[in-house]
């Protein structure tokens, strides 16, 4: 699975209110996309950091997530509706930046809770300075996701890697879009998200991600999910 992260940053004219009500009505351009499986908007609700780890260079006030069975797919879907969506955008949102990613759902959120307002925390995950992308990869998915498995509290946990970035269209390095992975955790309440980084257990995964990671730029935020046809 491979999803599409579209950074967006709202015009400064703009309130947060405007801001997302333009970019609802954007997304009847986004469901036009060939291929397209899943389509997600984030909006942050919160900055606030809530990891010891510091925040790095990324802020973003929402993202669109448009997600594809494959490469090829995905770019054959961008393709199609390319233009329009950078025409659509220029009323709401700034900054062309985009992170192609590897989705793994180490929890998926259960049928039962889907369509419910959960709340949902994100972060963008920074190298630590000598670890590689190959080393991220192998920490993150490997012993750090066993680690985040015995934290309670939460109903749906994603990893995505970044496979690939894109500012202004233009393929870029990790050092002009520095996110090597983007954490994505549901709750079902206010009570599961106090009690997961309550206990021992987040206190050890943090220590673990203090090995590989840079920088964790903590946000609280609301999902819309958009039905498919």
């Amino acid at each position: 699975m491979i999803s599409r992260f579209e950074l967006l940053n709202k015009n400064e004219d703009l309130s947060m209110e405007e801001f997302s009500a333009k970019w609802h009505e954007h997304a009847a351009i986004e469901m036009k996309t060939a291929n397209l499986k899943e389509l997600n908007h984030t909006i942050i609700t919160d900055h606030n950091q809530d990891h010891p780890l510091g925040r790095g260079p990324v802020e973003v006030d929402g993202y669109t997530e448009r997600v594809f069975d494959d490469m090829y797919e995905m770019e054959q879907g961008v393709a199609s509706v390319a233009d329009q969506i950078a025409e659509s955008l220029k009323a709401f949102a700034t900054g062309n930046k985009v992170l192609v990613c590897a989705k793994k759902f180490d929890t998926v959120v259960p049928e039962e809770l889907k369509g419910q307002k959960l709340i949902k925390r994100m972060s963008f995950l920074g190298l630590k300075e000598g670890v590689t992308m190959a080393q991220f990869q192998h920490e993150w998915w490997g012993l750090h996701s066993e680690l985040v498995r015995k934290m309670p509290g939460y109903v749906g946990y994603a990893q995505n890697l970044v496979i690939d970035r894109f500012v202004d269209g233009k393929r870029v390095p990790y050092s002009e879009l520095p996110v090597a992975g983007v954490v994505e955790f549901w709750y079902k309440d206010e009570e599961g998200f106090k009690a997961c980084f309550a206990g021992e257990e987040f206190k050890t995964t943090a220590a673990h991600g203090g090995t590989f990671l840079g920088s964790v730029t903590t946000n609280m935020g609301g999902e819309e999910v958009f039905e498919i046809k």
